[in-house]
């Protein structure tokens, strides 16, 4: 179901702008802007562990293309701060938390409708993540256990990893002239494990998360 997915949201829209109808004006537009959000990341894990979201923050730069009035791309590269929570047990007095801070580039292809000031638009896209950062804090109770089969991943370096998997938006553009501003709701999907199965105890560990985004972008 998530190649699926993938598929549809790279591949669609190339063949949209291949087969433009007539009637929808060629355009040649161009942007460059900033853009920021927050999500609510949190990381699946097998065997499952009792994870609670860690909020994130993301900050960065952004490059849109449209070629139509419907389909155009987006490119975002940026600065995300991302983990998760776990509950270790009832009885600690603080949360197991992760935090790991990435270097992100995320494409996107977008359908904007509309050709007035205000443009719903759906999007999404591939995104390609890289550890820059990884900081862990442990509850003070916390105690190893004497005998385990396998490794736990507390107290356990994360191996850099590259992290990749697919971001969906929905929100809407509004447009003043040379200037668009953006906001959207999106929903992350990893693809790929946090750690490499076999290493420790989680057989996988894969990213999600769900957040709001906001950009500025002016006409070049």
């Amino acid at each position: 179901m998530n190649q699926l997915l993938f598929f549809l949201l790279c591949f669609l829209p190339l063949t949209l702008c291949g087969q433009q109808p007539d009637s929808i004006k060629a355009v040649n537009r161009l942007q460059l802007g900033v853009v920021g959000g927050f999500m609510q990341h949190e990381v699946d894990f097998t065997p499952s562990a009792n994870v609670e979201p860690l909020q994130g923050i993301s900050f960065g730069i952004g490059l849109r293309y449209f070629d139509n009035n419907l389909v155009g791309f987006q490119a975002e590269l940026s600065i995300n701060n991302a983990g998760w929570k776990e509950n270790l047990d009832d009885s600690f007095s603080s949360l197991y938390q992760r935090s790991i801070t990435y270097a992100e580039l995320l494409i996107l292809s977008q359908l904007s409708i509309g050709k007035g000031a205000f443009q719903p638009m759906l999007q999404g896209g591939p995104y390609l993540s890289f550890p820059l950062q990884d900081k862990e804090s442990i509850p003070a109770e916390y105690v190893p256990p004497a005998t385990i089969t396998q490794p736990l991943y507390y107290d356990f370096e994360l191996p850099f990893r590259v992290n990749y998997g697919l971001q969906i938006g929905a929100g809407f553009n509004l447009e003043f002239g040379p200037i668009t501003i953006q906001a959207d709701g999106r929903y992350l999907i990893g693809f790929s494990d946090l750690i490499k199965t076999g290493t420790t105890i989680a057989s996988t560990s894969r990213r999600g998360g769900l957040g709001g985004h906001v950009g500025v972008f002016y006409a070049l």
